[in-house]
């Protein structure tokens, strides 16, 4: 079992794909409720091209998981991410943040630059709680666990849950999409109840270089409820990216 050893914690993760230092590489985000079992079969099939890793944030199970809600915020989960990023030597990436991931993907790019990143794909997350939609339920914690990779996940702890939900309340990263400097994709779903697609639209509109495709068949999962569309605008959205970035270096 793959486990990153972060700020004091055992956080566990799960890499997949071609065994090349440069090999393009995917960072799956996950959001409140999820944990990385979330991307698999997602994984599955983009690993065939891509080097894809997705990290089990702290007080996900099987990640280990503080007592203290005030170690839990959005601002810390980018921390997470970037020291893993910089853990496993990865470079030129493309970000995939989803729910809560698409603030922790902000936040990450405002506290940490965009040296290891190449473009982002943002789905179904507000920039802010001004966007927030509907409340999120509690995770049941009785709920069995899932089984994925041969390992259990389940939901947020309630320390996580609460520290969690305290971040998404006050996190305003608005200011934060114009600094932005590597393309950006955002793939909202047209019925979210959620995240309003109105979110989607602000943010297509405040960040420099961001192209807006809405998943008109989905809610707050289009990831799952349009998997091979999802698929194909996440292929076609890196390549475009590469074949832009050739061209200036061919210049």
């Amino acid at each position: 079992m793959p486990f990153a050893r972060i700020d004091g914690l055992q956080l566990f993760y799960h890499e997949q794909g071609p065994n090349d230092p440069d090999a393009p590489t995917i960072v799956f985000v996950h959001g409140t409720q999820g944990n990385a079992s979330l991307w698999a079969a997602l994984i599955d099939v983009l690993s065939d091209r891509f080097r894809c890793a997705a990290l089990n944030h702290r007080g996900r199970p099987p990640s280990e998981s503080p007592d203290d809600p005030s170690l839990y915020s959005i601002e810390q989960f980018a921390d997470d991410q970037a020291a893993f990023i910089e853990q496993r030597g990865y470079r030129n990436i493309t970000k995939i943040g989803w729910s809560l991931g698409v603030r922790t993907t902000l936040a990450y790019l405002q506290r940490h630059g965009s040296k290891r990143v190449g473009q982002a794909i943002l789905v179904a997350g507000p920039p802010s709680p001004n966007f927030g939609g509907q409340p999120l339920t509690p995770p049941d914690q009785e709920a069995p666990p899932r089984e994925v990779w041969g390992q259990q996940f389940r939901a947020s702890t309630e320390a996580c849950w609460e520290g969690s939900q305290h971040s998404r309340a006050t996190c305003d990263l608005e200011g934060a999409l114009a600094h932005i400097d590597v393309p950006v994709a955002i793939f909202p779903g047209r019925h979210d109840p959620i995240c309003p697609h109105a979110a989607a639209e602000f943010m297509a509109r405040e960040i420099p270089n961001a192209t807006l495709r809405t998943f008109e068949e989905s809610g707050h999962a289009p990831l799952v409820t349009e998997a091979d569309r999802f698929v194909e605008e996440t292929v076609a959205f890196i390549e475009r990216c590469e074949a832009a970035r050739m061209a200036v270096e061919a210049d």
